[in-house]
């Protein structure tokens, strides 16, 4: 019992230590957004500031919370307890999950973080506990789980209208492989590159978010092509940029 006290005490430590670091950098954000707004004219350089100060301040955040989420789920606690947090959790995170005509959508109220960032754990378990507990509420229902040999996966990146665009990123410096990892637990055959293909388009949208489409692969092109008829993503939100890979 005491090395188990003594070892929370540690973790409380180092997240306490991590709230002081977050808080600094809030209040350089905050000093720096003054700059930006007492200036009287919008330079990109200073909002770039702004922006990397808000980013180092928001990993701090992700870590926090990683931490706390670590020492309750993988720590001596309750069952129930744990159950409840997972649950909360989800909802806390506005993560969706449905599926119509064979195809599972997904929707995160984030975009997904730089692969070469310093920390992108964060996206990872509230992802994988949100499809988790949708594929039991299917099963408890009495329905058959979606299961894909062959499928491809479409990334809609879509970025705040009223954000600058110099924000937007390139499809391949985006981290998608622990979105895949998650989806690959519950409806894949594999990830290889004969079993899967990815799919990234960038949209203009009213806030950020990221929205997958999980579908067989021979569905794919009619369905890009209704898309871009106009059925979903026209109608919402303008296509900045595409982009095809495989695997």
């Amino acid at each position: 019992m005491e090395e188990l006290a003594g070892k929370q005490s540690k973790i409380l430590e180092e997240i306490q230590r991590i709230a002081c670091k977050m808080q600094e950098k809030l209040a350089e954000a905050r000093n720096a957004e003054e700059i930006y707004m007492r200036s009287g004219q919008c330079f990109d350089f200073q909002y770039e500031q702004f922006m990397e100060l808000t980013r180092e301040c928001s990993i701090c955040a992700e870590q926090l919370t990683e931490r706390l989420r670590h020492m309750i789920l993988d720590g001596d606690w309750p069952a129930e307890e744990k159950q409840r947090y997972r649950g909360q959790l989800i909802q806390s995170h506005r993560i969706t999950v449905s599926y119509k005509d064979e195809i599972v959508k997904v929707m995160l109220p984030i975009l997904l973080p730089h692969r070469k960032g310093t920390y992108s754990d964060y996206i990872y378990k509230p992802l994988y506990l949100a499809l988790k507990d949708w594929c039991q509420l299917r099963l408890e229902q009495g329905e058959s789980l979606p299961f894909y040999e062959k499928a491809t996966i479409c990334f809609q990146h879509m970025y705040d209208e009223c954000l600058p665009k110099s924000r937007i990123r390139d499809h391949d410096n985006m981290e998608e492989k622990q979105v895949v990892d998650a989806l690959g637990m519950f409806f894949l055959q594999s990830d290889g590159g004969l079993f899967l293909n990815t799919y990234h388009v960038t949209l203009i949208s009213n806030q950020d978010r990221t929205v997958l489409f999980l579908m067989p692969q021979e569905w794919f092109p009619s369905w890009l092509q209704k898309e871009n008829r106009g059925t979903d993503i026209s109608k919402k939100s303008a296509v900045v940029s595409a982009e095809n890979s495989t695997g």
